[in-house]
């Protein structure tokens, strides 16, 4: 039975009153197209006609928009709205203009904020459709969507999130195994397999047949590699043909300086109409894939690199088309491969 309609077929509000209070947050987004006229308007990062700035009003009538929104969609339970924030962003292409807009609301209560983010920039755009109309009626809103919500059931887009730690390698450099070594007081798999917890609806570490066995990693959930040990590519392939239609936040159990807070851009600037949403190096410019999410789209792309030969998942990334965002500090993206580096990073985690 569906949820808003109850034994007597008659239409209700759902009870949300068993339902626990977390952080939750949704992220929406409108594309709007507008004729090369308006090309001519645009000044610093917004356009100024007659009825003043548009962006700026636009991102008032959203923002009051959300807030308002129990109003104006039956069922919605009004909520304590704790965060409303635009990102906006104006194109100018050969047909035009191009505005997205990006809503992303916050709350802490027992339901999400989807119909929020979707009400608030919906709202935005039809208030730049309404302040540019008297220019040009060829206007056209675009793709008006929810790209990522979190809190409650742990999905990103229309996919569930799932985690996915790699630990297959051989670590011949540093002479012991990466995922056993101890960065916060227990083997760094284990760390982070907890870490990615917080965030997916479940979590696998990506190794060999057996390889953790008899180890303290032995009882965490695992995908073994279906493929050669060719590296990487063996453990991010296996995970996409094992469940094709979730996305994957894949971390490697090289990477010492994952936290919440350096995890959270990924998490924030998550795109589903891209193969992978991904830090990229600072210095040498490259998407890292070994700290990234993976979107269904991947499987296609991996499974016709592997039939090529092409196993670095760098390469597969660099012809793909990517979100890449620069990481909030230098060293998360930092691999540890020799006992020296080892002991470096040990000393920057642990220092007070």
């Amino acid at each position: 039975m569906l949820s808003h309609i109850n034994e007597n077929q008659q239409p209700q509000m759902v009870d949300i009153s068993e339902k626990a209070v977390s952080d939750r947050r949704a992220v929406a987004e409108a594309l709007i197209e507008l004729p090369p006229v308006f090309q001519a308007y645009v000044q610093g990062g917004d356009l100024f006609l007659k009825k003043g700035p548009v962006v700026q009003t636009a991102i008032i009538a959203g923002t009051m928009a959300v807030k308002r929104t129990a109003e104006v969609i039956p069922f919605c339970h009004p909520l304590p709205i704790t965060s409303c924030r635009f990102e906006t962003d104006i194109e100018s292409q050969e047909s035009g203009l191009r505005i997205r807009l990006r809503c992303e609301v916050k709350t802490c209560d027992r339901t999400g904020v989807e119909m929020e983010s979707l009400h608030g920039v919906a709202i935005a755009a039809l208030t730049i459709y309404d302040m540019a109309k008297a220019l040009s009626p060829h206007i056209v809103i675009r793709e008006v969507r929810l790209l990522a919500k979190s809190g409650g059931k742990k999905t990103l887009g229309q996919y569930p999130l799932y985690g996915l730690v790699l630990t297959g390698g051989q670590s011949q450099r540093m002479g012991q195994a990466k995922a056993l070594l101890d960065y916060y007081g227990e083997p760094h798999a284990q760390y982070l397999y907890n870490l990615l917890a917080q965030s997916c609806e479940q979590v696998f570490l990506s190794a060999q047949p057996n390889q953790w066995q008899g180890t303290p990693l032995a009882d965490l959930p695992t995908l073994p590699d279906i493929l050669p040990q060719i590296g990487p590519i063996a453990g991010i392939l296996t995970a996409l043909r094992a469940y094709p239609q979730v996305n994957w936040l894949v971390v490697a159990c090289d990477l010492p300086y994952l936290t919440t807070e350096t995890l959270a851009p990924l998490l924030h600037h998550y795109r589903e109409d891209v193969v992978a949403t991904c830090y990229h190096h600072p210095q040498e410019g490259f998407p890292e894939p070994l700290c990234a999410i993976y979107t269904p789209q991947a499987l296609p792309v991996f499974e016709a690199a592997y039939a090529e030969g092409i196993y670095c998942p760098v390469k597969i990334l660099q012809r793909s088309p990517c979100q890449r965002i620069a990481p909030p500090q230098p060293t998360i993206t930092a691999n540890i491969n020799t006992p020296e580096e080892y002991h470096e990073a040990l000393h920057h985690v642990r220092r007070p």
